[in-house]
């Protein structure tokens, strides 16, 4: 999760270079506060679930889909916020941030180090000769 949250502030950053660059220092800052919308709810809701490691869990989904829900609650009330806050909005900049740190998490998964002891093989969870469940053998060299 940690991972996640840091690839979301260093695409938002690198994007707010970028548009510091092309646009300006203002579209830079509305990136900013467009990525800030979606990361510190993300890393609050990270936090959630590390503080809720090592309880029953059977507690897990619902911990889970509540933090959904106020992390979808809190992006908007946040937005609701810049906008008043900073008056005229430069919207393109600001979605771009936004959209940047939500899809930004799903490059973490490329990061996700493998797991040689009963790790993910390939064979999915249930195969069609019985063998579920049971360690591959490797094939002779």
């Amino acid at each position: 999760m940690l991972m996640a949250v840091l690839l979301q502030i260093a695409s938002v950053l690198v994007l707010a270079m970028g548009a510091a660059l092309v646009a300006g220092w203002t579209s830079a800052l509305h990136v900013v506060f467009g990525g800030a919308a979606a990361i510190l709810p993300n890393s609050l809701f990270a936090l959630r679930l590390a503080l809720h490691r090592g309880r029953s869990p059977e507690s897990y989904p619902v911990v889970f889909f509540l933090g959904q829900f106020a992390k979808i609650g809190l992006t908007v009330g946040l937005l609701a916020g810049i906008n008043k806050w900073l008056g005229p909005l430069q919207w393109l900049p600001l979605l771009l941030g936004l959209i940047v740190a939500l899809k930004a998490p799903l490059f973490a998964l490329l990061y996700v180090p493998s797991q040689p002891d009963g790790g993910f093989n390939g064979t999915g969870s249930g195969s069609a000769d019985g063998q579920a469940g049971k360690p591959q053998s490797l094939p002779a060299k």
